[in-house]
């Protein structure tokens, strides 16, 4: 159901027409769209609108209320409607609030009570969510730097992941950036190129900043044989002023994602253009440089006990904690958590 058949549907729930339970299930569909889609709008209305009815809708409409909740940074609320949920949905929404639960307390870095609550969920006859709780899992192994058992638990997965995938649920793209993730740090470059290719040409990439991330990041390994530090004075003046002034936008916008064609068209040249010439003053690619910018502010930021791992990372401008985990402990051989608890200690 597309954005404005959902808004058709709303004006005539909003007459307070009865609905044929069939129409309802459909909505309940049109929300799960919303949720892989992340159009948490459309998906938030929708949610209010199936707490009105009885159960189980309404223990539906909590769930994806729980959802836009979390992804707008609410993980208390979020975490009391998932609660509910947990205890009085549906089977199959409870697993669903299970796993969204474990989610939020790995956002906020409760990592034990994260795994914990993934372990809970059991009996699942449905391929997605068994995908999405088993595939969460291995990131979750990734992350922490167990990379080989991460590989080997998503290969044990993927021939569900391909099921998962003929339906054309995004779920299965989420599957594959992991996966390519974990084949890029066992340096199976070749795979990892060839699963990155299926996920550039995916439908709801635009939609997916990480992907996005994992894919660039496999591209630049694939122009480069080593990652060198970029000079740690990081108001070097460069002769040329065109490479300063690219610099000095970079510097500007670490806090968020940028792209290539942002930085040329902030200094009126083009991306071929800003590539020779930033590499020839600099040693470095643009997006070279941008990361290991960020990982030298983000370094700095992490001994100081004001901010938490995830508010530097985000000050930084990393969407994705394992991507962030992962770039830090190349360039400086240790976690950011790991990083910041010797810090302190000094």
């Amino acid at each position: 159901m597309n954005t404005d058949a959902i808004k058709r549907f709303l004006t005539v729930l909003s007459s307070k027409v009865k609905l044929e339970r069939g129409q309802l299930y459909q909505l309940v569909q049109s929300a799960e769209v919303g949720y892989y889609l992340r159009d948490i709008q459309s998906q938030h209305e929708i949610a209010l609108l199936l707490q009105s009815f009885g159960y189980p809708f309404n223990q539906v409409g909590k769930f994806y209320e729980s959802i836009y909740l979390f992804r707008s940074g609410q993980y208390d609320k979020a975490r009391e409607l998932l609660e509910c949920v947990a205890d009085a949905a549906p089977a199959r929404y409870r697993s669903k609030a299970l796993l969204s639960l474990a989610a939020v307390e790995e956002r906020i870095g409760r990592f034990e009570e994260s795994l914990r609550l993934r372990l809970q969920i059991s009996a699942i006859d449905d391929p997605v969510r068994l995908l999405e709780v088993h595939g969460s899992m291995a990131a979750r192994r990734g992350i922490e730097g167990e990379h080989r058992a991460a590989l080997r638990d998503l290969e044990r997965f993927l021939p569900l992941a391909q099921l998962v995938g003929r339906r054309g649920h995004p779920l299965y793209y989420t599957f594959l950036n992991s996966y390519a993730v974990e084949l890029a740090e066992s340096n199976r470059t070749q795979e990892a190129e060839q699963v990155a290719s299926v996920i550039a040409a995916s439908p709801f990439i635009s939609r997916y900043p990480e992907w996005q991330e994992t894919v660039a990041e496999i591209a630049a390994r694939r122009k480069r044989s080593s990652f060198v530090a970029v000079p740690h004075e990081l108001n070097l003046k460069y002769p040329d002023p065109r490479v300063r002034a690219a610099v000095d936008f970079i510097d500007a916008n670490l806090h968020r994602t940028i792209t290539l064609s942002e930085i040329a068209k902030a200094i009126n040249v083009s991306v071929e253009h800003l590539s020779r010439v930033f590499k020839i003053d600099t040693g470095f690619s643009p997006i070279d440089y941008l990361i290991r910018l960020r990982l030298e502010k983000a370094h700095q930021l992490l001994k100081s006990r004001f901010l938490s791992v995830k508010e530097v990372m985000a000050a930084v401008g990393y969407n994705s904690k394992g991507h962030f985990a992962r770039h830090f402990k190349r360039r400086f051989g240790i976690t950011p958590s790991e990083y910041r608890k010797r810090a302190i200690k000094r």
